[in-house]
């Protein structure tokens, strides 16, 4: 039995997020490419081996980084791409693997991250950008929400997942 299809949210506004501020001892910065330091945060969370298909898919200073000041290490990060899944997102930009050290949880750095990553879409002209997720990741969901993401009813079978999504959300409160 093969995996479900992932979940798509889109974001058909191009209006700019308010971006959160920065938290106190964190910088938010951009890399032109994605590079080693972030490597092992990566792997927490995604398979390591698609870290080389990232570089043809990053738009120009399309990675955002959350430096946490006083050990100059890698709290999160977060991408912007060029849509690559022909034909419903061929043109479209995408909004790709928010990822935030679970040591640096609750200080808002997700929704940091997430919001730049969006701005920077609707800056670079992309009128409808989509993302990708797993059922799973509610925290991740919960601020793609916020933020005026919708869920991509692209599937037949996307309409109950999505419900059953929201309703975790709602339990987790």
């Amino acid at each position: 039995m093969s995996a479900p299809d992932k979940l798509e949210m889109i974001r058909p506004s191009a209006a700019l997020v308010q971006m959160p501020p920065v938290p106190e001892g964190y910088r938010l910065r951009t890399r032109a490419t994605f590079d080693v330091p972030l490597h092992p945060l990566f792997k927490t969370v995604f398979d390591g081996r698609r870290i080389h298909e990232i570089a043809g898919k990053l738009l120009p200073e399309g990675c955002f980084v959350v430096e946490h000041r006083a050990t100059h290490r890698t709290a999160g990060f977060c991408m912007a791409f060029r849509g690559h899944r022909p034909p419903r997102h061929e043109y479209a930009g995408q909004l790709a693997y928010l990822v935030v050290d679970p040591v640096h949880f609750g200080k808002g750095l997700g929704t940091l991250l997430a919001a730049a990553v969006t701005n920077k879409l609707v800056e670079d002209g992309y009128a409808c950008p989509f993302l990708r997720t797993d059922d799973d990741r509610r925290p991740a969901i919960s601020i793609y929400r916020k933020l005026g993401w919708q869920p991509d009813l692209y599937t037949a079978d996307m309409a109950a997942r999505w419900q059953a999504v929201q309703a975790r959300l709602e339990r987790a409160g």
